[in-house]
C-alpha cells in the first residue's frame, strides 16, 4: 500500500525549491552611486546606561544615507527590490529606517532582507534617502565594524 505522505513530501519539496530558485535568482543591485551623508564613523552610544535584569546591553547609532539605485538594465519590467544586511561578526544587529517615500521604510537583522519596493520599475535611477538608527549587541562588538547594506531585485516572470 501507498503511503498518503509520499505525494505531500513531494509537493513540499517542490515548494521549497521553488522558494529558493526564488532566492537564488535575486540580481545584486548597483548601488555604487549612493552616499552616506553622516561624516566618519558613525557613533554609537548606549541605549541605556545601566540595562534593566535580564536585558542585553544594546548601543545604538545613526546614520543618513542618500540611496542611488541604478535600474536601467529593468525600466518596465515588474520586480521586487529587497534591502539587504549582510550576517555580521558583532551579530545581533538589526538596522530600522525611515525614507522619503520612493522606497518603503522598514527593519533588517543582519543576515535577512526587507521589501522595500513592489512594482514596476518606471525609472532607470531610483533615488531617496534613509534615515538609519542602527542598534547591536554592545557586548559582541569590540571594534569598529563595516557593515554591508545592499539591494536585491527579484524580476517577475514576463509572461
Amino acid at each position: 500500500m501507498r503511503s498518503p505522505i509520499a505525494p505531500l513530501l513531494l509537493v513540499l519539496g517542490l515548494m521549497l525549491s521553488g522558494i529558493a530558485d526564488a532566492r537564488a535568482q535575486a540580481i545584486r543591485i548597483d548601488d555604487s552611486a549612493s552616499q552616506v551623508l553622516t561624516p566618519g564613523q558613525v557613533p554609537m552610544q548606549w541605549r541605556s546606561v545601566v540595562p534593566r535584569p535580564g536585558e542585553p546591553p544594546i548601543i545604538v547609532g545613526q546614520v543618513t544615507v542618500r540611496v542611488v539605485l541604478d535600474l536601467s538594465k529593468w525600466v518596465g519590467r515588474r520586480g521586487r527590490i529587497y534591502h539587504v544586511l549582510a550576517p555580521s561578526n558583532a551579530g545581533n544587529v538589526v538596522a530600522r529606517w525611515t525614507s522619503d517615500g520612493t522606497l518603503a521604510p522598514g527593519t533588517v537583522r543582519d543576515g535577512q532582507r526587507t521589501l522595500v519596493f513592489d512594482g514596476v520599475i518606471t525609472t532607470a535611477r531610483l533615488v531617496d534617502t534613509f534615515r538609519l538608527v542602527i542598534e547591536a549587541d554592545g557586548e559582541r562588538v569590540t571594534r569598529p565594524q563595516a557593515l554591508d547594506f545592499g539591494f536585491e531585485l527579484e524580476l517577475e516572470d514576463a509572461r
